[in-house]
């Protein structure tokens, strides 16, 4: 901020302190959520003939019997079927049998947030469930989740309101094999909106300030020294001159408005997902 020469009243003394700095402490908040990924459970019973292809499992059978199991311990509320959820977890399982790997964390580096948002889901928690075996029922593959801590915590979740299934039978290491992918969520939604527009806005009214107050300092130096453009009396320079200054001022009292209102929402956005850390 600007303090004006006596000669040239019009600007607003009041300071605007760390514009960015406020924005951006806040801002680190707004990034997605906890992310879930117990061990990839592989079930193989080499005792059992694994080429059965005349066993379908299928995936909204599986979502039932999650269900049946959140509902059996301590009535959770049920998951709702998610199609960007279904969509993320049928990537996960083609890339896993097109690059023959069992693991949470692709050979390109990626997990279950990066295939989420590939596939449209924002999410504040979200979490990943993966199974390999020669499972003989839908029931069989969930049983064998719940046997399992980490895959039983994500299916016991009370915090996951959605859900994606992906199922199918393939080639993995040379075995005609089953995989199966759950990934769970809670949608961005669920958290009160911080308006992303509001925040450009804001960043763009700030490079604005920066460059209106380089050039009003530039106008005060020169016409505290006498120097004035031809074409316009002294009197008519001094009036542009403070109707500038209005205007500066009139949108630092517009920023401060609106950062208040952004900082607003990304507090009540960091109250909601305190209960989700």
């Amino acid at each position: 901020m600007i303090l004006v020469n006596k000669v040239y009243p019009g600007f607003n003394n009041e300071k605007v302190e760390n514009f960015v700095s406020k924005i951006n402490e806040r801002r680190e908040a707004v990034m997605p959520g906890k992310v879930d990924l117990p061990g990839a459970l592989r079930v193989v019973n080499n005792l059992v003939n694994i080429r059965k292809s005349d066993v379908i499992l299928s995936s909204s059978n599986v979502i039932e019997l999650t269900n049946v199991q959140r509902k059996g311990n301590g009535n959770l509320p049920l998951l709702k079927e998610n199609k960007y959820l279904d969509l993320s977890a049928e990537k996960k399982l083609r890339d896993m049998f097109e690059r023959q790997y069992f693991e949470h964390l692709s050979p390109s580096g990626k997990v279950v947030g990066d295939l989420s948002e590939e596939s449209g889901y924002q999410y504040i928690l979200i979490g990943e469930n993966l199974a390999m075996g020669n499972f003989e029922s839908d029931s069989d593959l969930v049983n064998a989740w719940m046997k399992s801590k980490g895959h039983r915590d994500n299916i016991l979740n009370s915090n996951y309101t959605e859900i994606g299934v992906a199922l199918a039978r393939g080639q993995f290491e040379g075995k005609d094999i089953l995989m199966a992918v759950q990934h769970f969520g809670t949608p961005r939604n669920t958290c009160p909106n911080i308006d992303q527009k509001l925040y450009n806005t804001i960043t763009l009214e700030q490079a604005q300030i920066a460059e209106t107050e380089s050039n009003l300092l530039k106008i005060q130096n020169s016409l505290n020294n006498g120097f004035f453009d031809e074409g316009s009396s002294h009197k008519e320079q001094i009036s542009n001159f403070n109707i500038s200054v209005k205007n500066y001022n009139s949108l630092i009292e517009k920023v401060k408005e609106e950062i208040n209102i952004y900082n607003q929402q990304v507090q009540s956005f960091n109250i909601c997902i305190l209960k989700y850390e």
